[in-house]
């Protein structure tokens, strides 16, 4: 996810397939990666830098949503960062099997070092 001249609908798109990636085959550790360190996660709770995103993340891979797919809406670029909206699905495993959980999310993209991260991402 190297900084380029690609479009922001080709970075955002890149960012959202190594998240779903990294959810489904990797679970919330290797999830929590694609964060910056200082980054903020708002959903059910609000959970600030890598480490409470991490757990925060982990709660929900315990509850059973240990897949999803993520649908990329809408991206655009602002200032030097890169906004993606999309739209999911979770689906249930264990306690949750069967069970589908469908929401919006958002990132805020940046730049670190030649790789973008989420400095924020919210999910409802």
């Amino acid at each position: 996810m190297a900084e380029t001249k690609a479009s922001p609908e080709h970075i955002a798109a890149e960012f959202i397939g190594a998240w779903e990636r990294a959810w489904n085959y990797h679970g919330p550790a290797a999830t929590a990666q694609l964060y910056t360190e200082d980054s903020v996660l708002v959903g059910g709770a609000i959970a600030i830098g890598r480490p409470a995103i991490e757990r925060s993340l982990g709660r929900l891979f315990a509850a059973g949503w240990t897949r999803i797919a993520i649908k990329l809406v809408n991206a655009r670029a602002v200032d030097g960062v890169m906004l993606a909206a999309c739209e999911f699905t979770a689906t249930g495993s264990g306690a949750t099997a069967g069970k589908a959980l469908n929401g919006r999310s958002s990132h805020v993209l940046v730049c670190i070092g030649g790789t973008w991260l989420s400095a924020m991402h919210s999910a409802a």
